[in-house]
């Protein structure tokens, strides 16, 4: 019996015997996903802790959405420059490091919260310094994802990690509310504490298979100065690539919306109804999601996975649009839906697209600048969301304005509201005029057939 390697065949007799035992390849990537996920749901139940725990110690509304940003900008910010580590060392103990202080970090706080010395200063520092350590997760996870599964497996694998997203998004915010009351903020830190111990567990005996990266690190460059390098390699690959580069225009966009609507739909919401009904909106996003994922599980992506990725966002602009047309839950909720039913669809197909076209040896270093440049849509969406509501678009709808008669028509009316749902509705036609940009030009819409697929990596216990 023989493996296969990227350069021919592989018939070391040692390296067999290592592969052979255990299960499959695709059985190890669920176990891993299994781990992730887990870990995954117990980050969102200390996030979601931590900011009661500010906002019922300072009531401060600004000091609560200071905690969403340490707990998101440490990954924008750190990403980048981690991604030559993914490319140069056993995915799994880079794995491990994140779990293992990301924990740390988790135990620390509720030390300092049980002694009664957990101040804001160090719950801020804290909660980045484990975001820091969990920002290695995504882009080690995706390359790991690459390394285990087979090519033709890769769309239902990323659908499964969209599943596993999906599963967070809708589960923890509801274990949150629940088990908070009963078991206090301590008990879902030390529930993220335990994620992470089994998510450990699940790793320690797990093999991952190594790709030997494409090129060595600088020899004489100091640790920052290496990770810059990494960092430039990265995005030198994606910007001499026009496909690759314009699908990241697109999906940095795509990030900035759902960042400006997470913001701004609780307002738009509240603005003609109540929070249960808030609620029921919320839930249905979340039902969203979970549909979006059980179908690209079931479907397995479409076979042109750039025309995927242009259509579901092309719709999703149009969702956006719907949820603003009217001051109806109903159809708020519909909005939310769609918009949310299209997002598993869209980061699976493009995340499969670019595993094929981009060197394992190189995704590192890649996907975590693209992962950085993407997310970094968010935070700059959640700074600039407010003050546009605010000082923009609700002035603009309010009762008396000039515009105010004629854009009511698109929007359902004037009056509270209506302004953030005018906004919803532009970046919904912008949306859709960018997917029609991306489709008239020939670098995005033939990326998959101008770019080669990467060579394969040889995937341990798979024969030929």
């Amino acid at each position: 019996m023989q493996t296969e390697s990227r350069h021919g065949i592989d018939d070391d007799p040692e390296r067999l015997q290592r592969a052979a035992p255990g299960p499959g390849p695709f059985s190890r990537f669920v176990l891993l996903w299994m781990g992730q996920t887990v870990s995954g749901m117990g980050s969102h139940l200390n996030g979601f802790g931590l900011a009661v725990w500010m906002y019922e110690h300072t009531r401060s509304t600004s000091l609560y959405s200071l905690i969403a940003l340490a707990s998101f900008a440490p990954g924008v910010l750190v990403a980048p420059l981690l991604g030559g580590v993914v490319d140069r060392h056993d995915l799994r103990k880079v794995m491990m490091l994140g779990h293992a202080g990301g924990a740390v970090c988790t135990v620390l706080i509720a030390v300092l919260l049980l002694l009664g010395h957990l101040s804001v200063a160090a719950l801020l520092a804290l909660v980045a310094g484990g975001a820091a350590f969990n920002s290695v997760q995504r882009p080690a996870f995706t390359k790991a994802t690459t390394l285990m599964v087979a090519p033709e497996r890769l769309p239902r694998a990323n659908g499964l990690m969209q599943l596993g997203l999906a599963l967070g998004y809708i589960v923890a915010p509801l274990l949150s509310g629940t088990l908070l009351p009963r078991i206090g903020v301590t008990g879902l830190l030390a529930l993220d504490v335990i994620a992470a111990a089994l998510s450990l567990g699940v790793l320690q005996p797990l093999r991952i298979p190594a790709a030997p990266p494409k090129e060595s690190a600088p020899a004489k460059a100091s640790m920052g100065g290496r990770a810059l390098q990494d960092a430039a390699v990265g995005w030198r690959y994606i910007r001499e690539r026009p496909g690759l580069l314009g699908l990241q225009v697109l999906i940095t966009l795509m990030s900035f919306n759902l960042g400006i609507l997470q913001v701004l739909v609780t307002p738009l919401v509240m603005s003609f109804t109540d929070a249960p009904t808030l609620g029921a909106v919320m839930t249905a996003g979340g039902l969203g999601m979970l549909a979006g994922s059980l179908l690209l599980l079931a479907w397995g992506g479409a076979r042109s996975r750039v025309w995927a990725v242009l259509g579901f966002v092309l719709l999703q602009g149009l969702f956006m649009g719907l949820g603003a047309s009217r001051a109806s839950a109903w159809t708020v909720g519909a909005g939310a839906f769609g918009v949310l039913f299209t997002v598993p669809v869209i980061l699976s197909c493009n995340q499969t697209l670019w595993q094929r076209k981009v060197p394992t040896g190189l995704q590192g270093r890649v996907f975590a600048v693209h992962a950085a440049l993407s997310g970094g849509a968010i935070p700059v969406a959640y700074l600039l969301s407010g003050p546009l509501a605010d000082h923009v678009f609700e002035p603009m709808m309010a009762v008396g304005r000039p515009l105010a008669p004629a854009l009511s028509p698109w929007v359902g009316g004037m009056g509270p509201g209506r302004g953030i749902a005018l906004f919803f509705l532009l970046l919904g036609i912008a949306t859709v005029l960018l997917v029609v940009a991306c489709a008239l030009l020939p670098s995005i819409r033939r990326v998959e057939q101008v770019l080669p697929d990467a060579p394969a990596e040889p995937l341990p216990g798979v024969s030929t």
